[in-house]
């Protein structure tokens, strides 16, 4: 199972990787929807049930962002309220009721960092939601070394995070660096 959770992770990655070489906001979020897929079934497949279930409520919430932003439209307050809200209450579903308690204490680092990835998705402006997305994808690479996931999920978060990066040097200083050049050569 160990393997076949490292191959799911690992296509996770390769998607997620993608997704930032976009300036458009809706081809970032099908590949990090299709990527919240095989992450799902690499966390199933590691026994982080909770881990599954928000990654598969992460899953909705790239659907509804989708949807908002394919329609050009702002996602409401009350569907990020209930996006973290569903993810709270999974946890205590998972943790409490079905696993008796018997479960990870780190797994409310990876609810904050769900929440934090609903607020961050719901951002309209991709120049500001690059600067936040940095918040969750630390929770994230946190929680997976904390846990022992395979170690494609925490580099995943890991890459994300320096892709993340990269992308905001990108396109928010190189391009403003070069449009400086291009004033001073015009004038």
């Amino acid at each position: 199972m160990k393997t076949l959770s490292f191959i799911m992770s690992t296509i996770a990655l390769a998607l997620y990787s993608g997704s930032y070489f976009f300036n458009n906001k809706r081809n970032y979020l099908i590949l990090q929807l299709t990527g919240n897929v095989f992450l799902s079934i690499s966390y199933f497949l590691m026994g982080a049930y909770f881990t599954m279930v928000s990654v598969a409520i992460g899953i909705g919430r790239g659907l509804i962002c989708y949807t908002y932003e394919k329609n050009n439209k702002k996602v409401p307050l009350y569907m990020i309220i209930g996006l973290c809200f569903v993810t709270v209450l999974s946890y205590v579903v998972i943790n409490y009721v079905i696993l008796s308690g018997n479960s990870s204490p780190w797994d409310i680092l990876y609810m904050f960092a769900s929440c934090m990835y609903a607020i961050t998705f719901a951002m309209r402006n991709i120049k500001l939601m690059r600067y936040v997305i940095l918040i969750p994808h630390i929770s994230a690479i946190s929680y997976n070394l904390l846990v022992n996931a395979p170690i494609s999920s925490a580099i995943s978060y890991g890459i994300e995070f320096m892709i993340t990066i990269v992308a905001i040097i990108k396109f928010h200083f190189q391009e403003r660096h070069t449009k400086k050049i291009r004033t001073a050569q015009e004038l």
